[in-house]
């Protein structure tokens, strides 16, 4: 009998998985699956490739009762943008968990990681910040800044987020998608130890291998993702 795998591009997955409560109680659920111990999860497989500043990541899990399971496959290369392409990408299989045959191939390019990703940071949002939150600072300025702000706003709404980047420009830009999508104020600033100061949930969204938020910036009341 032919086993037939089913493809289903980015654009179709942009359009059957938007960024909503919905996903956010998916990851969740996950997340409460997790902690229960009944989730089979190897370690991460990751593999550095230094001399193009990337990464490649192999991720799976499968929780007893689904009838299927997915391997992630999720490079990052991280000087992408120096040439006009996007840092992560990838794609997902799906396999039956009952003969191990493929069913279907995710050609999502990262978004379905980045839908995940900033899911999760509404989770940690939902339980462990403020109950009300005034200013939300987000360090970075690329797709995940966008996401995060708009899953924290999902379960923590906020009057006004800022925007913290090393290039001033890509902050302001961050900051006018981030208030257009979300109909709030928003602005870029310049100095991160005023955003830290200023906000009650800080988001950080950078590869950076250094410190960019300072433990003398912290101050009661403050949730850092």
């Amino acid at each position: 009998m032919a086993n037939e795998i089913t493809i289903v591009t980015e654009a179709e997955l942009r359009k059957a998985i938007p960024l909503d409560l919905a996903a956010i109680g998916v990851v969740e659920s996950a997340f409460g699956a997790l902690a229960s111990g009944r989730v089979v999860m190897p370690p991460i497989l990751s593999m550095e490739i230094p001399d193009a500043h990337g990464e490649v990541d192999v991720k799976t899990a499968w929780l007893p009762g689904f009838d299927g399971f997915a391997i992630k496959v999720s490079p990052g290369f991280f000087d992408n943008p120096k040439l006009g392409l996007p840092s992560l990408n990838g794609l997902m299989i799906l396999f039956s968990a009952k003969t191990g045959l493929v069913q279907a191939l995710f050609l999502d390019n990262g978004y379905l990681t980045d839908i995940r990703t900033a899911a999760a940071g509404a989770v940690a949002a939902k339980w462990l910040t403020p109950a009300r939150i005034e200013t939300a600072g987000i360090m970075g300025t690329g797709v995940q800044a966008r996401l995060q702000a708009e899953a924290a706003h999902l379960v923590r709404p906020f009057r006004r987020v800022l925007v913290w980047g090393r290039d001033r420009a890509k902050a302001e830009a961050c900051a006018a998608d981030i208030g257009a999508a979300l109909g709030i104020e928003a602005r870029a600033d310049g100095d991160p130890a005023r955003l830290v100061a200023e906000s009650q949930l800080v988001v950080t969204t950078t590869p950076a291998r250094e410190p960019i938020l300072k433990a003398e910036w912290l101050h009661p009341g403050l949730h850092i993702t």
